[in-house]
């Protein structure tokens, strides 16, 4: 039975996940980087949930509303547990019992460290959703009406930073470049006349830069007769005119089921560096010090076997006032 062999013992296992490396590169992790906390009470309460395909957040013995606190320029979160697992059933145990050469009890070993690699990834892919919430909403959201869970996390974004263009970028007639200057000049407000970093938008809103005429015009002259963009373009005009470079973010995670876009199409955001931390609290199943765990579970009543992997994780925001959120769609 697989989690019986030596190579899935807990220490073991423990030792495989935390030098498991990322399997995808997580574009926000750079403006919040990761940070260990040895105490989970850092601000707000948690909240409980169920198992998901990207990692589920779950309490601590608790299981009731999480709402905004006061004083959130001093308290940015209690980190939230997020954890999933895969079970193998008794049919599959069954499979997998007396591998009948050195072949076959490979393939399963295999097996197991694959399905560990997926939970790791899980664990990793709901750090950067819960990034992306906060950088790109500035807020934290999650709704689950099965377990009575709900979220909703202000983390103070100024209301004067969340911008609209002064015409959807789809139409003919719109002006991106000045809504961009627009809101360069109100994150310089907020931030002591600096420029941000960079800005974020999808492959799709950066579509509408490649047609748009008033980039067109600047590349080309106003007798273009319609040429096309590139994205070296866009990127030449932007820096012409002193405005931050930009970043494609078309990232989807899965959340309970659902494919979730990261970064909303008709959404640009402007941020600058150093935003904040996802902080990484500690755990009972980690020996009570921060990061990743894994825990393999044995069952006798069914017979199942069980890996889990979770962590300890909130996204704390520390600079709102360096996001700015501008909406170029039409409404």
């Amino acid at each position: 039975m697989p989690l019986h062999l030596d190579e899935f013992q807990r220490e073991q296992l423990q030792g495989y996940v935390e030098n498991v490396p990322p399997l995808r590169e997580y574009l926000l992790s750079s403006f919040m980087p990761t940070r260990p906390e040895y105490d989970i009470n850092f601000a707000y309460n948690v909240i409980n949930g169920a198992y998901g395909d990207s990692a589920s957040i779950t309490g601590w013995n608790a299981s009731a509303p999480l709402r905004d606190k006061k004083s959130i320029e001093k308290a940015f979160g209690e980190v939230a547990k997020v954890q999933h697992g895969v079970r193998l059933d008794e049919k599959e145990l069954l499979a997998f019992n007396r591998p009948r050469s050195d072949q076959e009890r490979a393939q399963v070993i295999d097996y197991v460290y694959t399905t560990t690699d997926d939970l790791s990834q899980g664990v990793d892919d709901i750090e950067e959703y819960m990034r992306a919430q906060a950088i790109y909403t500035g807020g934290l959201k999650y709704e689950d009406e099965e377990n009575d869970i709900y979220i909703d996390v202000d983390f103070g974004v100024p209301n004067e930073n969340r911008l609209t263009s002064t015409t959807a970028w789809e139409n003919a007639d719109a002006k991106p470049l000045e809504d961009i200057q627009a809101a360069v000049k109100q994150y310089q407000k907020n931030n002591q006349r600096r420029k941000p970093s960079v800005m974020h938008m999808t492959s799709a809103t950066e579509a509408l830069l490649l047609t748009n005429e008033q980039i067109r015009t600047q590349v080309y002259g106003t007798n273009n007769g319609g040429r096309l963009l590139t994205k070296n373009d866009i990127s030449n005009v932007l820096s012409s005119l002193g405005l931050p470079p930009y970043q494609i973010n078309d990232d989807v995670i899965v959340v309970n089921g659902e494919e979730v876009q990261l970064l909303e199409d008709g959404k640009v955001v402007l941020l600058g560096s150093d935003l904040g931390e996802t902080v990484i609290g500690p755990t009972v199943e980690n020996n009570y010090v921060p990061g990743k765990f894994v825990t393999p579970l044995i069952e006798n009543n069914p017979p199942s076997q069980s890996v889990i992997v979770g962590e300890a994780v909130f996204p704390a925001l520390k600079r709102p006032k360096s996001i700015v959120i501008v909406d170029v769609a039409t409404p």
